[in-house]
Order: structure tokens, then sequence, then C-alpha cells
């Protein structure tokens, strides 16, 4: 059985937690960062970021079809107000196109194009050559540490209810 200390090793901590929420808390925060780190390594060999994944992953859902910016921002998982210049990036690239609405010029109607569509699936984060932390997790295991995700999240979406 690992050591209930890792933690404190891994960001050198000479003392304890004050609370097992807070080191809760610290622990997701470290492991999210490096979870990070790990699919930004694995991104970098197709010359994209996470964020630029999670936009073509979102684009992906609506396959052929396409959508608005402000759907884009909202399904994000991680919030920034520059999505518009990561949209124009993706289009540099070539992954994605961007028409102005027929009805409202204002209004953006942003779709993954073909070079994109095959370079989404084409990105395997199941795969081997993608060396998550959560690989080191027996199935077990993983389905009780997603459980427990649900469990904090519901209480998250009940209080915003």
């Amino acid at each position: 059985m690992p050591s209930n200390n890792n933690l404190e090793k891994l960001i050198k901590m000479s003392s304890s937690f004050v609370n097992e929420q807070y080191k809760g808390v610290v622990g997701v925060m470290v492991l999210n960062n490096l979870i990070i780190q790990d699919l930004e390594n694995h991104l970098s060999k197709f010359k994209l970021t996470y964020q630029q994944f999670n936009i073509l992953r979102i684009l992906k859902g609506q396959y052929p079809k396409g959508v608005q910016l402000s759907l884009i921002k909202e399904r994000m998982l991680h919030k920034q107000s520059y999505v518009s210049r990561l949209v124009d990036r993706l289009v540099t690239m070539e992954y994605v196109e961007k028409k102005e609405d027929e009805l409202n010029k204002r209004r953006l109607h942003i779709r993954l194009t073909l070079k994109g569509f095959d370079l989404i699936n084409s990105i395997e984060v199941g795969s081997d050559s993608f060396k998550s932390l959560m690989k080191n997790l027996p199935e077990h295991d993983m389905l009780k540490f997603n459980e427990i995700i649900s469990t904090i999240l519901a209480k998250k979406i009940t209080s915003n209810s």
C-alpha cells in the first residue's frame, strides 16, 4: 500500500497539512498540474496546446456541424478569455474554419475542417503513447476515484441549481 505522505514528499513539505480536506485540495491541484503536463507533452507531437486540443474536442462533438464561439467558451474545461485567439490559431493551422453568421454578421460560426477532424481522431489519449499518471491505477481504484469525483461534482451541480 502506498505511503499516505507522498504528497508532502512531492511538494517538499516539512510539516503536516492543517486537515485532510486541505490536503485533498492541494493533492488535486498537484495531480491536475501533472496530468496537464503529461497531456501537453503528448500534444506537443501534434504541435497543439491543451487548450487547442480542447477546442478541437468540442468541435468534434458537433461535427460536421459548427458552433458559435459562445458554445466553445461555455464548454472549455479550462476557462479563459482568449478563446477567439485560440480559434484564430486553429484557423491558421487549417484545423477549423470560421464564417460569419448569415443572419447576424457579428456572430461567428466555427466548424472543424476535414483536416482538423482527421487530426483529432489521430490523437489517442487512451493509447500507450499517452503516458498518463492515471495508467498507474488499477481499474477498481479508477472506478473509486471517478466515483469520488462524481460525488464532489454532484454537490457543486446541486448548489448551482
